[in-house]
C-alpha cells in the first residue's frame, strides 16, 4: 500500500466510492513527526501495525484532541473504547483517522478507577456521543460535558458496570431450558 492520499473514484455518474490508502514508510514516519513537533513532551511510536500511539493525561485531552483535529487532520473518530485494567486503572482508548493521508493514531488516557473522570470530545467528534454513553454504561467513566450521558445499553436503574472487573452479578440464576423447550 503506497502513501498516496485518498483518492475519490468516480462510478456511473453521481455515485462516488473512496479509495483508503494506509500511510507507511515515509509518510508515517512524517506523520509521527509533525505530531512530536506539536507536542513534543509527549511520546510519540510508529507500532508494528502501523498505526501511530500516543498518551496523554486527562487534563491534556481537550487541547490535544483540538490540536489532533483542527491542525493535523485526525478528522474521522473511528472508534472511543473504556477498558479496566484492574491494577493498572481504566483506559480511554481513542482511535482516530487522518483520511487526507491515511494515518491512523492510538491515542489512550489513563483513569483511576475510583471516580474516573474524562472531559467528552462530542464537540470535536459527534460520533463520541454513543461511544461515550456505552463507555459509561459498561465501565463507569464519567465524560464531563457530555450532552446526554445516560445509559445506552443497559436498563436504567442497573447497578453497576458489567464490564469492570469487579462487578459482580447478583441475580439468581436462571434456569436454562433445551431448544426444544422454549416454546
Amino acid at each position: 500500500m503506497g502513501s498516496d492520499p485518498i483518492e475519490l473514484d468516480k462510478v456511473k455518474g453521481e455515485i462516488q466510492v473512496l479509495v483508503a490508502r494506509r500511510a507507511d514508510g515515509p509518510a508515517l514516519t512524517s506523520g509521527a513527526q509533525a505530531i512530536r513537533e506539536q507536542f513534543p513532551d509527549l511520546e510519540v511510536s510508529i507500532r508494528p501495525d502501523q498505526w501511530l500511539e500516543m498518551a496523554v493525561t486527562p487534563d491534556r485531552l481537550l487541547p490535544v484532541a483540538q490540536v489532533l483535529r483542527d491542525q493535523l487532520g485526525y478528522t474521522y473518530l473511528l472508534s472511543l473504547t473504556g477498558v479496566d485494567w484492574q491494577e493498572k486503572g481504566l483506559q480511554v482508548v481513542y482511535h482516530l483517522q487522518n483520511l487526507d493521508k491515511g494515518l491512523f493514531l492510538v491515542l489512550t488516557v489513563a483513569l483511576p478507577a475510583q471516580d474516573p473522570h474524562i472531559p467528552s470530545v462530542t464537540h470535536l467528534w459527534p460520533t463520541a456521543n454513543w461511544q461515550e454513553r456505552e463507555a459509561w454504561d459498561l465501565v463507569g467513566i464519567y465524560f464531563d460535558g457530555h450532552p446526554d450521558l445516560r445509559r445506552i445499553l443497559m436498563k436504567e436503574g442497573w447497578p453497576g458496570h458489567p464490564l469492570r472487573k469487579d462487578y459482580r452479578d447478583t441475580r439468581p440464576l436462571r434456569e436454562r431450558l433445551p431448544k426444544t423447550e422454549r416454546r
